[in-house]
């Protein structure tokens, strides 16, 4: 009598900090189909999130990629118009990239920061309450604020926000991470999130409203979301992919220093291709 040994299916080995602790946040209420030599993001809640309905490879493109990874996202996400790929490269290597470059293709490279040892920056703003979000009314303040700061950006209408801030807060309330904001009375002037896992903390969508900004209130609000963090976890290593030098300067107050890079390929949908290639 002869017995089946069932193997596991090859797991897509990730080497970037930054790629581990996205689709760490991906998983909380979206899927990763890892499919061994490239991993398929999809975020059924919110269809139209361009990073959370994309494809994943393992590394830069090589030359003929151009075609082969157009195929392969229209057989995997036929819906969407978008196209967006993450590429694992720690060292910033965008590979073959002119044939992208030539079909509408954004190619992003950001720097990387991490700290596993947090510093007091020298100044702090005492005006403003620092704390997570809860219950409604803190997550509709929220809402209204990051409205705000994005008012008027693609990929921020019909509702994207509304239906990403519900899908957050599923996963804040189902212990996964925090959501943290300075708040002045009713009025949310900063926040950013936070969620964790295998001893990563990656930060997301740090905001702050217009008038508020260059107070130190969003370093304010990192150091006590990393503080009570610490509390709650003990030894982590922090992650951000800072948007922008204001972004990473704050980070850098507190002890963040720069790991690696991350690169992914982007081009956003058109309404007019029924099948883009």
């Amino acid at each position: 009598m002869s017995s089946t040994v069932c193997m596991p299916e090859p797991a897509m080995i990730i080497c970037s900090i930054a790629l581990k602790t996205s689709l760490m946040i991906q998983r909380l209420d979206g899927v990763v189909d890892d499919k061994g030599d490239y991993a398929v993001l999809r975020t059924p809640t919110v269809p139209d999130f361009w990073y959370g309905n994309c494809l994943v490879l393992p590394r830069p493109p090589a030359a003929g990629d151009y075609e082969r990874w157009m195929a392969l996202f229209a057989a995997e996400l036929p819906g969407p118009t978008h196209r967006v790929f993450l590429v694992d490269a720690p060292d910033g290597d965008c590979g073959q990239a002119a044939d992208f470059l030539a079909n509408g293709f954004e190619i992003n490279r950001y720097d990387v920061l991490a700290t596993d040892t947090l510093v007091r920056p020298e100044r702090l703003n005492g005006g403003f309450v620092y704390r997570p979000l809860s219950g409604d009314r803190d997550w509709q303040a929220v809402l209204a604020a990051s409205q705000s700061v994005n008012a008027g950006l693609p990929g921020y209408a019909n509702g994207f926000l509304e239906r990403r801030f519900a899908s957050i807060r599923r996963s804040v309330e189902a212990g996964r991470g925090a959501w943290w904001a300075a708040i002045a009375g009713d009025l949310v002037v900063a926040h950013m999130g936070l969620f964790w896992e295998a001893g990563l903390v990656r930060f997301q969508d740090v905001e702050t409203l217009p008038d508020y900004r260059r107070q130190g209130i969003c370093r304010s609000l990192l150091y006590a979301a990393c503080a009570a963090t610490n509390q709650r976890l003990g030894a982590v290593r922090y992650v951000i992919v800072p948007a922008d030098d204001t972004v990473r300067r704050i980070y850098e107050s507190v002890g963040f220093s720069l790991a690696e890079q991350t690169v992914d390929f982007c081009r956003p949908p058109n309404p007019a291709l029924s099948n883009p290639g």
